[in-house]
């Protein structure tokens, strides 16, 4: 697994499109100059390969290649009364291979309200359990990645 994680809005997916694209053309032998937008490789994220935790059902997590908003997945969960941790097991053991998306929710202002401090809580334990879990681990800010892992 690939996990990448940041703050909202701080380009994880093009950050995962474009690192996966690279990849692609390592293993292809037709590697760019460093730095270069993949944006010529001939890869890219199709609506039907991404997995979004905003709207796409929980089945769809253990299948697809690509997986955003994994705290938008535990969120619903909590909402729904699931097992979130439950989830990120079975999406580790069925969907090893996936590049996964988290918005890192654990900094800042600790929320009033009771339910957003359990869901920033079980949030973070199950993000540490998937990056401990996963290959390699990469934070982006700015649109930056660097790996951490």
């Amino acid at each position: 697994m690939i996990f990448i994680i940041g703050g909202q809005s701080q380009g994880k997916t093009e950050f995962a499109l474009e690192f996966c694209g690279r990849r692609k053309k390592m293993e292809t032998g037709s590697v760019s100059e460093p730095g270069k937008a993949s944006a010529d490789s001939g890869f890219s994220i199709l609506d039907e390969t991404v997995a979004d935790g905003r709207t796409s059902e929980y089945e769809e997590a253990m299948t697809a290649p690509f997986i955003i908003h994994l705290e938008c997945y535990i969120r619903r969960l909590m909402e729904e009364g699931k097992d979130p941790a439950g989830f990120a097991q079975r999406l580790m053991s069925e969907n090893g291979r996936a590049v996964v998306t988290a918005n890192e929710i654990g900094y800042g202002v600790v929320p009033a309200d009771a339910f957003l401090r359990e869901y920033r809580e079980i949030d973070g334990r199950i993000c540490q359990k998937i990056a401990a879990f996963s290959d390699e681990v990469y934070r982006v800010v700015c649109g930056l990645g660097t790996r951490i892992k």
